[in-house]
């Protein structure tokens, strides 16, 4: 089986779809047997290199993200390229941070392509769980991510903006990983 690794985060920086240094850092410590996405949702290479984004824009932007997922236009612009990327490997394994479970659910895949996609999700900010395989980790002190889900699969010592240099989560996912 063909395994493929995704993030799907929402964007600090629209335009700029490059991983920053923890997601390459972060997608390294999941070891070889694994191919990852070298870019970010929509998973198109945009050209420009990862900048910082400072904290007050980047949650603005993510909340717009959130926002306009719930427009139809977000089907529109995006389903063809989710399903692209879902139909280039026997099975996907995206890595949602914060509210890239938000857009997730509101790409309104189709059923039939649930069996062939699985969530990690951290940090989770949405309305429901997704309607596929998936395991949601929450911080201890993640008070952002709780306004959403109070009930998660696993906790980890953590808060909302320091998921990814966590060993713990690298772990979690690892493990994860070995049952799909």
């Amino acid at each position: 089986m063909s395994l493929q690794i995704a993030f799907l985060t929402g964007r600090s920086q629209p335009g700029n779809t490059s991983l920053s240094p923890e997601q390459h850092a972060f997608m390294a410590g999941l070891g070889k047997n694994t191919e990852g996405i070298a870019v970010n949702f929509p998973w198109i290479a945009q050209g420009e290199a990862w900048q910082a984004t400072p904290l007050l824009r980047a949650s603005i932007n993510n909340a717009r993200d959130y926002l306009g997922s719930r427009r139809p236009a977000f089907v529109g612009a995006y389903q063809a390229g989710a399903l692209a990327l879902l139909a280039s490997a026997d099975h996907t394994l995206l890595l949602c941070g914060s509210c890239g479970l938000e857009l997730f659910n509101n790409l309104q895949l189709p059923a039939s392509v649930m069996p062939r996609v699985s969530i990690f999700a951290f940090g989770p900010v949405a309305r429901r769980r997704p309607a596929c395989r998936h395991l949601l980790v929450q911080g201890r002190q993640d008070w952002i991510s709780r306004l959403w889900f109070r009930d998660v699969d696993e906790y980890i010592a953590c808060g909302h903006m320091n998921y990814l240099s966590q060993p713990e989560l690298t772990d979690r996912c690892t493990r994860f990983i070995r049952t799909l």
